[in-house]
C-alpha cells in the first residue's frame, strides 16, 4: 500500500507489516488507549474496480467484522473495531504472536502427519463454531491458519466470509473470491458456500501441510481451476495415517464428502496412542511453529521434533513419560549455518574432539570466540556461541521462560530448552524414547548412530541418529544435560547428513561454549 498514516483513528499506531492477502494489508499496531498490541487490517482494493464495486467490497469488510464478531472461540481471531477514515477502511483485530502455517511450510518444509492432525483438529473446532453461528469462512488455507508461539492455533481472516441470510456481494469484473488452490469444486463452479465447502478447503490445507503444496497446484490460477474441474487431486506422497481424512475431505461431490464428525474421528485416530511395549504413553505435540522441542522427564533429556523435508526435519509426537511433566512447545524460524556456517566462523572455529574440550563445570574456561560468531547471552541466564546472522526466536517451552531457537532456513537447526525438574538416567530415557518412536514408525529409514553417556557438566547423554525425509538423509544429535539438582537443558542440533562432518566443528564449539544459568 502507499504510505499510510502514523495512526488510525487517532488511537492505533501502525508498526511493522505482518503480511498481505485477501485484498488487505495487515499491520502490527499499538492501541494507545488500552496500551496493548493489536493487528490492524487495511482493505486494499484493485485499482480498476468501479466506485460501486469499491463500496461493495468495503461493505464486505463490515461483513467480515460482523462474521468474526459473532464468534467467541479460542481458535478464532477476535475482532475489536471497524474504522473508515479518509476513504480507507480498517479492521482492528486481536494480535497473535505467530507464524502462519503457510510460512512454516515455506521456511521448514512439510509437517509430520501427527502435527498436521493436531492443527487440523484445532481448525476444525474453529469451523464448527463458525458453522454453528451460521458463518461460512470460504477461504480456509495455510495463510489463514496462525500457529501461535503460545501453542494456540487460530483461524483468521473472515474477509470473504458469508453469513446465512445475507445477500451475496458480486462485482462486474467477476473477481474470484478465495484462493483457487484451496477452493472447493462447488465454490469454483457456482459460488456455493456451505459447511462442506469449508471442510474441502480444510482438507486441501492439511494436504499442503504434509506435502508442501496444494492438491491442485498448477502454474496459474486458470490452470488450477481447470484441474479442479476435470481432475482428481494429485496423489499425496507422504500422507501416512492422514490418507483417509485427506481422501474423505477432497471428494469432489459434497454429498460424498465426510462431515465434521467423521473428520474429527479420523484426525483423533491419527493421534491415538501407538501400541506400547514399555508402558510409556505417546502424546501428540502441540505444533505452533516450525519446530517442537520437548524436555523429557526421566532423563532431563531434550527431544526436538521438526518438520519433514529440507530445510527442516521430520518427526512425530514424542512419547510422554509419566514420572514428571512433559511440555511441548513451538519454535520460530530455524537457524543454522548456511551450507555450513559463515565461512569465517567455520574456518577459525576451534575443533575440539567429540569427547574433549567441553565443560564439566561452569568454572571451566570459554574457548576463543571465532570471527563471525557471537556469544549469545540469554535473558534466562545461559549463554552459548552462535554464528552471527542466524535468526533467533523464542517459543513456549518446558517453563514460562520459553525455548530458544537459531536457524538459517537451509536445514540447520539449533534449539535449547530448559527445565527445573531434572531426572537422573538420560541414557535409559533415550533408549525408551527411541523404542517407542521407532515402533510407531516415526522415522523413515531410521539408523541409530549412538545413545551414549557423555562427560558434560553433572550428567549428560547424546542420542544421535539419521533418517530419511522426502528422499534426503537427516542427521540429528539430541543432548540432554543436567547442570544441577534443579536445572537441566536440552541441546538439539540437526543438519543434512551430507553436511554432518563439515559442520561437526561448529557443534563442538557450541557444546564447548555453552554455559548454564549460575
Amino acid at each position: 500500500m502507499s504510505a499510510g498514516p502514523i495512526d488510525v483513528a487517532g488511537r492505533y499506531r501502525l508498526g511493522e507489516s505482518l503480511g498481505a492477502g485477501g485484498m488487505g494489508q495487515v499491520w502490527r499496531a499499538r492501541d494507545e488507549v488500552l496500551e496493548r498490541d493489536v493487528a490492524v487490517k487495511e482493505i486494499v482494493l484493485p485499482a480498476d474496480l468501479l466506485a460501486a464495486e469499491r463500496d461493495a467490497v468495503h461493505r464486505r469488510m463490515v461483513q467480515e467484522a460482523r462474521a468474526a464478531a459473532r464468534l467467541s472461540h479460542r481458535n478464532v481471531a477476535q475482532v475489536y473495531d471497524v474504522i473508515e477514515q479518509d476513504g480507507r477502511a480498517w479492521i482492528v483485530m486481536e494480535y497473535i504472536a505467530s507464524r502462519s502455517l503457510q510460512q512454516v511450510i515455506k521456511d521448514d518444509g512439510p509437517l509430520d502427519p501427527r502435527d498436521t492432525a493436531r492443527i487440523g483438529l484445532e481448525v476444525l473446532d474453529a469451523l464448527e463454531a463458525a458453522h454453528r453461528a451460521g458463518v461460512r469462512h470460504r477461504d480456509v488455507k495455510p495463510a489463514n491458519v496462525l500457529l501461535g508461539t503460545d501453542g494456540r492455533i487460530v483461524l483468521t481472516d473472515f474477509g470473504i466470509a458469508s453469513i446465512e441470510g445475507d445477500s451475496v456481494i458480486t462485482t462486474s469484473s467477476e473477481l474470484v473470491l478465495g484462493s483457487p488452490q484451496y477452493m472447493s469444486p462447488e465454490r469454483a463452479t457456482d459460488g456455493t458456500a456451505e459447511p462442506a465447502s469449508d471442510l474441502w478447503s480444510l482438507g486441501a490445507t492439511l494436504y499442503a501441510a504434509v506435502e508442501g503444496r496444494s492438491p491442485y497446484q498448477r502454474d496459474s490460477a486458470i490452470g488450477t481451476l481447470t484441474a479442479l474441474a476435470a481432475d482428481q487431486p494429485d496423489p499425496p506422497r507422504q500422507p501416512g495415517p492422514l490418507r483417509p481424512v485427506l481422501e474423505g475431505l477432497l471428494r469432489k461431490d459434497p454429498a460424498q464428502r465426510i462431515d465434521a464428525a467423521e473428520t474429527r474421528r479420523l484426525l483423533e485416530a491419527v493421534l491415538a496412542p501407538a501400541p506400547e511395549r514399555t508402558g510409556s504413553r505417546r502424546r501428540p505435540l502441540l505444533a505452533a511453529g516450525a519446530t517442537t522441542l520437548v524436555l523429557l522427564a526421566g532423563g532431563a533429556a531434550a527431544f526436538l521434533a521438526t518438520r519433514p523435508d529440507d530445510p527442516g526435519e521430520q518427526a512425530a509426537p514424542p512419547p510422554r513419560v509419566s514420572a514428571a511433566p512433559t511440555v511441548a512447545a513451538s519454535s520460530g524460524p530455524a537457524a543454522g549455518p548456511s551450507s555450513a556456517s559463515p565461512p569465517a566462523a567455520t574456518s577459525s572455529a576451534p575443533k575440539p574432539s567429540a569427547t574433549s574440550a567441553r565443560p564439566t563445570s561452569t568454572g571451566s574456561s570459554l574457548p576463543g570466540l571465532p570471527s563471525g560468531w557471537q556469544n549469545w547471552k540469554d535473558p534466562t541466564g545461559f549463554s552459548v556461541y552462535v554464528p552471527k546472522g542466524w535468526k533467533h526466536t523464542i517459543e513456549s517451552g518446558a517453563t514460562s521462560k520459553g525455548m530458544v531457537y537459531f536457524r538459517d532456513g537451509k536445514g540447520h537447526v539449533l534449539g535449547i530448552d530448559q527445565t527445573t525438574k531434572p531426572q537422573w538416567n538420560p541414557v535409559a530415557d533415550w533408549e525408551g524414547k527411541e523404542s517407542a518412536r521407532v515402533d510407531a514408525g516415526d522415522f523413515s529409514g531410521y539408523h541409530r548412530v549412538r545413545i551414549k553417556e557423555i562427560k558434560y557438566f553433572v550428567k549428560a547423554a547424546d542420542w544421535e541418529y539419521t533418517y530419511t525425509s522426502s528422499g534426503s538423509r537427516r542427521h540429528v544429535n539430541n543432548r540432554g544435560v543436567i547442570t544441577s539438582s534443579h536445572q537441566a537443558y536440552g541441546i538439539y542440533w540437526a543438519t543434512r547428513d551430507s553436511d554432518w562432518d563439515a559442520d561437526r566443528s561448529d557443534l563442538d564449539l557450541i557444546f564447548a561454549s555453552f554455559r548454564p544459568k549460575t
